[in-house]
């Protein structure tokens, strides 16, 4: 049982080895499942084990499938002799780029794609196994208002950016906001081209052209499949030279010494991965399935969209002070039936098609509550009426039979649909029968259902709907006398406020309306161009347009930042033992991972440098070259250093010899000493040693006075992971390394002066 329905599936077993899962039947999300049952067979061959990781953001699902597995391949007596799993680093991996993009679905993966083409390094981190978000469960329509490939598609129909505002502004109305709604419609058709052109993808005018525009331009993918659109963006990103994370949520941001964002911490099966960036794009979606942030407004009105619309990023920008608005605002579709409490399945195409044969809305007192052919936001504003929230759509067995077709064709199974029907005491409410049974079964007033039918029978046979108005092409008669009453509930997957953002750059706003520097946001995140409503292929077309936006002003900053220059300090750290076992050597990792936020630390070894030998000073040995360089061009050397015998090591002499004897890159360089042992006294013989030896001439460095860190006891200090595990060394360490950043910046200062 998956997460939909059933899925039937068989495991492939030759000489007690997994040769291959192989998918037979499911009704899951083809966008998600596609894109995580490879992922999963191949670490289960891998592995020769169904006790592998399941995939984020589809956990039930790939549960369900190891689990069941597990049991059929031992019910056959069948025993696997798993391959052992390689260990998984414990260290921090540090990675820099230009721009780092939160969030793999739509907007995040077109604003990655504009700006790899405008010359970026580009990473993507998306928390789930699988890219898509919310864009996955979606349709590909969207409008091309004012692109090349709209003008081809409708020859030239004479839509423009005005007219579309104009639509939105209707529809919304009024609440849209007017400045992002012009962001979205002016760059829309540069956008469609520019993706179109990136990703090889082919528009074709969508089969339907829904009223709420007043122009036919709405426009999807051959394959109707929103799945088709992040395939192709997102093969065409890695392509381009873009790199995506996967299963890769963010933790936390990081920011430099004067404050400013410069890089996010994520987390990848365990594993700290911190980016620095000079530009960050928020697109991480909604935050629907987040119950907690859902008020009063949202009781009666279930949820259909992804499980994974959590709103993450409202904890990890906790402490930014980020300007939001309209978090009440949700994109709400009639046609749902509620499966779970709280969850609904879309029934769109089947309710369509419903209404199209004549079948009629009523509720629960049996009447008829709106013209059952107007436009979709009728539907919704006529349920959410009603005090339980609740309609009921109202058949005859020829209708049913084509609406049965359509259900089991978007995510129903015949198994799901048969247990509705079976049990009328919970929902969603599916009966049939003769007029009385049905309205007894679903609590619907019987006999006022009776003369509602009754009446619009008149109506059909008049060839005018009395009540409502409802076009006459869609009025049909009753056929028989058994009925179908199917629950119809207000649903939505999206929601339509966020942060705020300038409405020219997308660039994030604090409460106070200042700028946040290097942070942009696009798509469901920062609502507001579509107002508390968007029109049919909106949601899209605001992705597309945010992301393409987003992405240009990203990258633009990065320039700019470039040019001027990186703030951030460079600094060589240097392992002062040849010793392949070494706390030291933990102490410079640690510093590294609690100082890469303020500065660049490359950490460094001399066990590959020979023993000093002035014979050999005319045929300097290339490692002593290339260590020469990184500490010339640093800004700054920390030095963690061991205690041997109430000195330096060896190593360590000699490595200082070489760098003062055939190279002088330590004079007038900042440096900073650290120091760890397994004793109580640290290593503070060896750091007044070291100092003596870095003030002696030839050396001539600038160590910074006082501000001794001594680390005593390390067999105690350091976790697993070999992060510091003392939370008053680690607090004195960043005083002491902060000390050091001033450091640098007065030798300098002094430096300029002088010169």
């Amino acid at each position: 049982m998956g997460h939909n329905g059933i899925i039937n599936y068989e495991v492939d077993v030759q000489d007690d080895k997994v040769e291959d899962l192989k998918i037979l039947k499911h009704s899951e999300t083809s966008g998600i499942f596609n894109q995580v049952i490879d992922k999963l067979k191949q670490n289960i061959i891998d592995e020769q084990s169904f006790n592998v990781d399941t995939i984020s953001g589809a956990t039930v699902m790939t549960q369900a499938l190891l689990t069941s597995a597990q049991k059929a391949v031992a019910d056959e007596g069948i025993t696997l002799t798993p391959v052992p799993k390689a260990k998984k680093a414990t260290t921090t991996q540090h990675l820099r780029t230009d721009v780092v993009i939160i969030g793999g679905g739509e907007a995040g993966l077109v604003a990655g794609c504009r700006a790899l083409t405008m010359g970026q390094k580009v990473i993507l981190v998306e928390k789930n196994g699988y890219l898509g978000g919310a864009t996955i469960l979606n349709g590909s329509n969207v409008v091309g208002t004012g692109s090349k490939v709209s003008a081809q598609i409708f020859d030239n129909n004479h839509d423009t950016p005005e007219m579309l505002a104009q639509d939105v502004a209707r529809e919304s109305l009024e609440t849209n906001y007017p400045a992002l709604t012009q962001l979205m419609v002016d760059h829309i058709g540069p956008a469609i081209d520019f993706i179109s052109d990136f990703a090889d993808l082919h528009y074709q005018k969508a089969q339907t052209q829904t009223p709420e525009h007043s122009i036919n331009r709405q426009i999807e993918l051959p394959s109707a499949s929103s799945y088709e659109l992040i395939q192709k963006v997102s093969r065409a990103f890695t392509a381009a030279g873009g790199e995506i994370l996967l299963d890769t949520p963010v933790q936390s941001l990081t920011f430099n010494r004067q404050g400013q964002l410069n890089g996010l911490v994520g987390k990848q099966h365990g594993q700290l991965i911190k980016i620095k960036a000079r530009s960050v794009v928020l697109a991480t979606g909604g935050h629907g399935a987040n119950q907690k942030m859902r008020g009063a407004e949202s009781q009666g009105i279930d949820y259909y969209g992804p499980m994974t619309s959590t709103g993450d990023a409202y904890e990890f920008n906790a402490d930014l002070d980020l300007q939001t608005h309209d978090l009440d605002w949700y994109k709400i579709y009639p046609h749902g039936v509620e499966v779970e409490p709280g969850v609904a399945k879309l029934t769109t195409y089947a309710s369509k098609q419903a209404t199209d044969m004549g079948a009629i809305y009523v509720n629960t007192k049996g009447e008829r509550i709106v013209n059952e052919s107007n436009v979709y936001t009728a539907f919704r504003n006529a349920i959410l009426k009603q005090a339980d929230k609740t309609a009921y759509l109202l058949m005859d067995e020829r209708t049913w039979k084509q609406v049965y077709d359509l259900l089991i064709l978007h995510d129903f199974t015949p198994q799901e649909i048969k247990g509705f029907f079976a049990d009328t005491t919970k929902r969603p409410i599916f009966v049939k029968g003769d007029l009385t049974t049905v309205a007894k079964a679903a609590g619907v007033n019987a006999d006022r259902l009776a003369q509602t039918v009754s009446d619009y029978q008149g109506y059909v046979k008049a060839g005018h709907d009395r009540e409502f108005g409802r076009d006459p092409k869609y009025l049909h008669q009753y056929e028989g006398d058994t009925y179908y009453l199917i629950e119809q509930r207000d649903r939505f997957a999206t929601t339509l406020g966020g942060y705020t953002t300038d409405s020219k750059s997308l660039q994030l706003l604090t409460s106070k309306n200042a700028l946040v520097a290097n942070y942009f946001g696009a798509g469901e995140v920062i609502g507001g161009a579509n107002g508390h409503d968007s029109m049919p292929s909106m949601m899209n077309t605001w992705g597309i347009a945010s992301g393409y936006v987003a992405g240009a002003a990203a990258s633009e900053n990065a320039k700019a930042q470039q040019k001027a220059g990186d703030d951030e300090a460079n600094i060589v750290a240097i392992v002062g033992t040849n010793a392949s076992k070494s706390y030291n050597r933990k102490l410079l990792y640690a510093m590294k991972d609690l100082m890469d936020a303020q500065a660049s630390l490359d950490i460094c070894e001399i066990k590959d440098l020979p023993l000093f030998n002035e014979d050999d000073l005319d045929n300097e040995p290339a490692t002593v070259k290339a260590l020469a360089a990184k500490i010339d061009a640093a800004d700054g050397v920390v030095i963690a250093v061991p205690e041997y015998d109430h000195s330096i090591p060896a190593a360590l002499k000699s490595a200082i010899e070489w760098l003062s004897c055939a190279e002088h890159p330590f004079k007038d360089k900042p440096v900073m000493i650290v120091g760890t042992s397994l004793g109580i006294q640290g290593t503070v013989r060896a750091q007044m040693n070291l100092r003596q030896i870095l003030d002696s001439p030839g050396v001539d460095a600038k160590v910074m006075p006082g501000n001794e860190f001594m680390l005593p006891q390390a067999g105690t200090k350091f976790d697993e992971n070999d992060h510091l595990d003392d939370d008053g060394s680690e607090h004195f360490l960043k005083q002491c390394f902060g000390n050091f950043l001033d450091y640098i910046t007065a030798v300098a200062a002094k430096t300029t002066v002088q010169a």
